[in-house]
């Protein structure tokens, strides 16, 4: 295992390098030649003019963990990973991470392929499949009842059927992801970790600590500086301050 790690953080710079697509290739020019800060404030920029690019979480991610902000490093592994889950190599990265902090990707003893296509889509993409499904099975129905009796109805109808079931589906597979350690969730990025409070403020007192990098549950966002947010490992709960944590 821990050689497969090695492998995994041998692999970073190369990784990074194969997503030379338009404004990411001068960036990764610089990540190639070891200046991080650098490259790193590029993917930022790209960020804040396309905060769907995958790839340029994924690079800054990369930057990130060569600079030893492993906080802000799965996080950014994280945002890449939820825009595509299907990529292996934002998966390789994000579990190499997590591993570091002590979690991974998939939890212990779930199956691969099991945790793969549980992530297969991402969830704008099933809530665009739900949405497709939605109209197709109302037209094919209303086909269906517009011509009654004839082989074309029958045919609307059984398309319409074989929509509302695929719709069943596909709002199971989004509901079961809200049970995810993606949802609702978010990464402790400050250095050191942060420190659970008892309440939202800091009149109460400090009973626990979330390290940097470890995925939470954000139950409360309503304080105006304080997060409540939850432990699913450890089974306790408390009080951090938001800029301490950034919401997935």
């Amino acid at each position: 295992m821990k050689n497969l790690f090695l492998t995994l953080l041998l692999a970073l710079p190369p990784a990074a390098a194969a997503y030379d697509r338009g404004e990411l290739a001068e960036f990764n020019d610089l990540y190639r030649n070891g200046q991080y800060e650098e490259a790193l404030e590029g993917y930022k920029l790209i960020i804040a003019k396309e905060p769907r690019n995958q790839w340029a979480w994924y690079n800054a991610g990369n930057a990130l963990f060569r600079l030893n902000r492993m906080g802000p490093a799965v996080y950014d592994y994280a945002r890449a990973f939820l825009l595509d889950p299907r990529s292996q190599d934002i998966r390789a990265n994000l579990d190499f991470a997590l591993r570091q902090t002590g979690q991974s990707l998939a939890p212990e003893g779930a199956p691969a392929a099991l945790h793969y296509v549980y992530f297969m889509l991402s969830e704008a993409e099933l809530k665009a499949l739900a949405l497709l499904l939605f109209w197709l099975a109302c037209l094919a129905g209303a086909a269906a009842f517009l011509l009654d009796g004839g082989r074309g109805g029958v045919s609307a109808g059984r398309v319409s059927l074989a929509a509302a079931l695929l719709l069943a589906f596909t709002a199971a597979w989004l509901a079961g992801r809200q049970s995810s350690p993606f949802s609702s969730a978010g990464v402790v990025t400050k250095a050191g970790g942060t420190r659970l409070l008892s309440g939202p403020g800091e009149k109460f007192k400090t009973y626990a600590s979330a390290p940097e990098g470890r995925l939470v549950r954000i139950l409360d966002t309503g304080d105006e500086a304080y997060y409540e947010i939850g432990l699913q490992k450890e089974g306790i709960k408390g009080w951090a301050l938001k800029n301490e944590i950034e919401k997935l």
